[in-house]
């Protein structure tokens, strides 16, 4: 979508408290009556997945209530439709919203694991407000950032670039507010150092950055990103802090890690040390700069001890993120409905290996794979289960064109399942898992059916028969 909607909003802040730390959001949104406005907290700046914190049912007349607990500053993602607003809301503030009209995903996007909402920063009545005040400075921003890395990239002079930094230096004199005044010197920050090719900052950048640790607010978690990307990776490929490397991939001690950082005199503050410790780590995990059984270890003694409560909820996080699928974990749980209305649960499959499959009738290739599983999984169904889930929203349609009545499946409805392509990090469909008789993973994900997700299935019935023999 091309165009790009305007959300308006009229907001009143209150210096009274509401309901104690609660940020009260009213509004209005044409066309919403019986859908919902999804509410998130700003996605972490790590692993990028943000927290649902209310789902508000827009009424027959359209006007909607909600109340946010906020104990200070809170960025949120409104999530309605297409569209994703982002809105800075402050503690005791009332915020009177007024939403376009109602644009519907279709059911291709709701699949889609790609898509891309209709993200933009909220427009406010009025000039003295915070959000008025982010979205002036990072339209500047991300302006001047991408002329500059434009030049950069086609290798071609961009003659204005010091009249670009003079000109974003000139806008701290319109910020007030101490939190908008902070903001601003982080993205001038990067700005400078993107514009001067940087890859080490200066002192006063250091000084700036271990100044406050600030994990809530975008333009202090993007200058971290930019000034620490692959630090420990450099540290542990300098020949002096190579017992860096040991360390980590041996998973501790937790304290000898620190301990090397701290010697480079670079970080001094210790919350900001471990969270460029987590994010360093979680990108070194995906690209095997460590070892993976060393970082899994840090990352599960960090959520249970690091300093920072953020940080030990953002450990936890990461470490819930890379085992959830990983085998011999449980995968995550659900709660779906057959279509004769009995309720399954990830429980109700205990006792039988299982193979669980996500598809959608949308595509073709669903269909094809599920025909060649129905092949060969009759001869095993005494101790082969297949949990077919189907994530369109009308799953009695989807029955219907794929001739379920052909299959000794169990077919469950996932259309009402909003967290499951997420859950099971669907990047594709169909997919498919292979669960042992106690539920825990053995192939995460299978191969396709097409590719000889027999030899692996009948190769495990054969070991789990024997032991059975064998008991």
């Amino acid at each position: 979508m091309k165009k790009i909607l305007t959300l308006v909003l009229v907001i009143t802040l209150c210096s009274a408290i509401i309901r104690g730390r609660d940020a009260q959001l009213n509004g209005y949104a044409p066309g919403g009556a019986g859908k919902y406005i999804e509410v998130y907290s700003q996605p972490d700046p790590i692993t990028g997945q943000p927290v649902l914190i209310d789902r508000i049912q827009i009424p027959d007349n359209e006007n909607f209530s909600s109340s946010i607990d906020c104990n200070n500053i809170c960025w949120l993602r409104l999530r309605y439709g297409v569209y994703e607003f982002i809105l800075v809301v402050e503690k005791g503030g009332s915020y009177q919203l007024k939403l376009p009209g109602y644009i519907a995903r279709t059911k291709a996007e709701k699949l889609n694991p790609f898509f891309e909402y209709e993200l933009t920063h909220i427009n406010v009545a009025g000039n003295d407000n915070i959000n008025n005040r982010i979205k002036y400075i990072d339209s500047l921003f991300f302006n001047y950032t991408n002329r500059i890395t434009r030049s950069i990239y086609l290798g071609e002079p961009l003659g204005g670039k010091d009249s670009l930094l003079k000109s974003f230096a000139r806008i701290e004199e319109l910020i007030t507010g101490d939190y908008s005044a902070r903001y601003y010197e982080y993205r001038y920050c990067l700005l400078k150092m993107i514009s001067e090719k940087q890859t080490v900052p200066g002192s006063d950048d250091l000084a700036l950055i271990n100044r406050t640790f600030l994990p809530h607010m975008p333009a202090y978690t993007d200058l971290v990103s930019q000034v620490f990307n692959g630090y420990l990776r450099r540290l542990a490929n300098d020949s002096q802090t190579s017992s860096l490397r040991v360390c980590i991939n041996s998973g501790g001690p937790y304290h000898e890690i620190v301990r090397l950082i701290q010697e480079q005199e670079i970080i001094r503050d210790t919350s900001l040390l471990e969270f460029v410790m987590l994010s360093n780590l979680y990108n070194e995990y995906y690209m095997g700069g460590f070892r993976k059984e060393g970082v899994e270890k840090i990352f599960e003694w960090m959520s249970a001890n690091a300093m920072n409560k953020y940080n030990r909820q953002l450990a936890g996080i990461i470490t819930e993120k890379i085992t959830r699928l990983k085998p011999g974990n449980i995968p995550p749980g659900f709660r779906l409905m057959n279509p004769d209305g009995k309720i399954y649960t990830l429980d109700s499959l205990r006792g039988k290996f299982t193979i669980l499959a996500f598809g959608t009738m949308e595509l073709p290739e669903t269909k094809y794979e599920l025909d060649i599983l129905n092949n060969w999984t009759g001869e095993y169904k005494d101790r082969l289960a297949v949990v077919v889930i189907l994530l369109e929203d009308d799953f009695k349609s989807s029955l219907e064109r794929l001739g379920n009545d052909n299959y000794d499946f169990i077919f469950l409805d996932g259309s009402e399942s909003t967290g499951l392509v997420q859950d099971y990090e669907i990047k594709y469909s169909p997919v498919f898992y292979f669960l042992n008789k106690d539920l825990r993973l053995i192939r995460s994900p299978a191969v396709l059916p097409s590719e000889n997700l027999w030899g692996s299935v009948v190769l495990q019935l054969r070991d789990g028969l024997m032991d059975n023999i064998r008991d």
